[in-house]
C-alpha cells in the first residue's frame, strides 16, 4: 500500500473518530440542557398553578380545582396530566379520562418540605417527566403535573439530523483535506524512492528535484551528492578497467603473434617459390597469378582477423552471439592447437543472442581457450560446449590438463596472480569482471582429468 493512502485513510479515521466524538459530546450537551430546561419550565407551571389552587384544596373545592386544570391543560400542551391529593393523602383531582392506574400515588413519592420531585416515568404513551411539590410543607396536599417529553424528542430528532449533517460536511471537507494534504506530504518522498530506483539500474550522475526545506529536502541534497560521487566512481573505475583490458589484450596479442607468422608463412613461401621460378621462366602463367592472389588474399584475411581482435577499446551494448565469437576464436588458435596437436571437440546448441560488449565477450573467451590450451602443451582434448539453460547462455571450455592445484584455486580470479613466468596475472581477474558487468558469472571445476570452465550470460540484462 502506497504512504499517501495509509496517510489518508489514518487522517480519515481521525477525522471520523473526532466527528463522532463532537458530535456526540454536542448532542450529550444539548439533551441535558433541553431536558434542564423542560425540568425547570415544569416546576415553574408547577409552582404557579399551586399558588392559583392553594386556597381550593385547603377548602376541597373539586369544581374550581377542575377548572382550573383543564384552562391549564388546553394552555400547555406538554401537559399530559394533573392530579392532586387532600389533607388525607388521598386523590382529590386527576385528569385520567379512563380512570387512574391504581399506583398512581407510588409514581413519584414527595418529600415533607416543599422542594419539587422530578422523576421521569416510561409509559404507554412515551417518556413523561412527572413534577411533584407539596402546597405547604409537613402537610400532606400534593401536586403532580406529567410533561411530555413528545416535543424533546422531536426536538432531539432534528437535533440528531442536523448533527449527522454536520458530521458528513466535517467528513467531506476531511476527506479533501486528507487527500491533497497526504499527496502534498508524500510526493517528495516518491520522488525520492523513483529516484533511488534509478541508482539501483545504475542510472548514476541524475539530480532529483525536491524544492523543499526541511529534512526531505536535504535528503534530496544528499542523494544529488551521492549520485554525482557514484556517476564519478564508475567512470573512473571504466578508465581503470579499460587500462587492464588493454594491457591483457597486448599480452594475448603477444601470444598471438607466434600462431599469426606462422600461418603467414605458408603463403610467403609459396609466393617466394613462384618467384624464384620467375628467373628461370620470367612469363607467369593464369595459376600462377591465381596462386599469388590466393597466398595475398589469405595473409590479408589473417592480418584483418588479428586487427579486428586488436583495435575496439570502447564499451558498445548490442547483440552477441556467443557460437560466431567461439568461431572467430579458433580461427586465431588454429596454429597453436595443430603444434600441440589438441583435439578440437564442439558441441555447440543453436544460441540465442545476448546483449553486452561484444569485444569484451571476446576477450573472455579468447583468455579461457589461450588458458586451456597453454595448459596442454603436448597432446590433449580442448571441448567447446554451448547451450541455453535456466535463462542463461552457457559455453563452457573443457581442457584435458593436470588440473588446478587446490592450494591456488581461491585465489585464480584475484588480480595479478599468476603461476606463469611471463603471466600478467589478469587473464581470469578479466573474465571475472566482464562476467560481472554483463550480470553474469563465471565458475569452474577442475580435478587430475582436466578443468571445465564455465561463462553463463543471462538472457535479458
Amino acid at each position: 500500500m502506497r504512504l499517501w493512502v495509509k496517510l489518508f485513510l489514518l487522517n480519515i479515521l481521525l477525522v471520523l473518530c473526532m466527528g463522532t466524538l463532537v458530535g456526540l459530546a454536542i448532542r450529550d450537551v444539548i439533551i441535558g440542557a433541553l431536558r434542564d430546561e423542560l425540568s425547570r419550565q415544569g416546576v415553574s407551571i408547577a409552582r404557579n398553578f399551586a399558588d392559583r389552587i392553594t386556597v381550593s384544596v385547603l377548602l376541597e373545592d373539586r369544581y374550581d380545582i377542575e377548572e382550573a386544570g383543564r384552562e391549564l391543560m388546553d394552555t400547555e400542551k406538554d401537559i399530559e396530566y394533573i392530579f392532586v391529593t387532600d389533607q388525607s393523602g388521598e386523590l382529590l383531582f386527576h385528569t385520567f379520562p379512563n380512570g387512574y392506574p391504581a399506583d398512581l400515588l407510588a409514581w413519584n413519592p414527595v418529600g415533607s418540605d416543599q422542594s419539587p420531585v422530578i422523576q421521569l416515568l416510561a409509559t404507554e404513551h412515551g417518556l413523561i417527566r412527572d413534577i411533584g411539590i407539596r402546597f405547604f410543607p409537613e402537610m400532606a396536599p400534593q401536586l403532580h403535573l406529567g410533561l411530555s417529553e413528545t416535543r424533546l424528542t422531536r426536538t432531539l430528532v432534528r437535533l440528531r439530523t442536523m448533527v449527522i449533517a454536520i458530521m458528513v460536511a466535517v467528513t467531506t471537507v476531511g476527506f479533501v483535506l486528507s487527500f491533497v494534504l497526504s499527496k502534498h506530504v508524500t510526493k517528495h518522498l516518491a520522488a525520492l524512492a523513483e529516484f533511488t530506483h534509478s541508482l539501483s539500474r545504475g542510472a548514476f550522475g541524475q539530480q532529483v528535484e525536491v524544492h523543499a526545506r526541511d529534512e526531505v529536502g536535504e535528503l534530496a541534497a544528499t542523494f544529488n551528492t551521492l549520485s554525482q560521487g557514484l556517476k564519478a566512481s564508475r567512470e573512473k573505475m571504466e578508465e581503470t578497467y579499460r587500462q587492464m583490458l588493454q594491457a591483457e589484450k597486448q599480452t594475448a596479442l603477444g601470444r598471438l603473434s607466434a600462431g599469426l607468422a606462422h600461418e603467414i608463412r605458408n603463403p610467403l613461401t609459396s609466393i617466394k617459390a613462384l618467384f624464384q621460378a620467375l628467373r628461370n621462366e620470367p612469363e607467369l602463367r593464369q595459376e600462377d597469378i591465381e596462386m599469388v592472389l590466393t597466398a595475398v588474399n589469405q595473409m590479408d584475411d589473417l592480418v584483418a582477423k588479428f586487427l579486428g581482435f586488436a583495435r575496439s577499446d570502447n564499451f558498445h551494448s548490442n547483440d552477441i552471439y556467443a557460437n560466431a565469437i567461439l568461431k572467430q576464436i579458433l580461427q586465431l588458435v588454429h596454429f597453436q592447437l595443430k603444434n600441440q596437436q589438441i583435439e578440437l571437440v564442439l558441441e555447440l546448441e543453436k544460441l540465442p543472442p545476448v546483449k553486452g560488449d561484444d569485444d569484451m565477450i571476446r576477450q573472455a573467451l579468447l583468455n579461457l581457450v589461450m588458458n586451456a590450451i597453454e595448459a596442454m602443451p603436448s597432446h590433449g582434448r580442448l571441448t567447446l560446449v554451448s547451450r541455453v539453460a535456466d535463462r542463461q547462455v552457457e559455453i563452457s571450455v573443457k581442457d584435458t590438463g593436470a588440473g588446478i592445484p587446490k592450494t591456488i584455486k581461491d585465489k585464480i580470479f584475484d588480480p595479478f596472480f599468476t603461476t606463469k613466468p611471463e603471466g600478467t596475472g589478469l587473464g581470469l581477474g578479466i573474465v571475472y569482471n566482464i562476467a560481472q558487468l554483463h550480470n553474469g558469472t563465471v565458475n569452474f571445476v577442475s580435478n587430475d582429468d582436466g578443468t571445465t570452465f564455465t561463462l553463463r550470460l543471462p538472457l535479458q540484462v
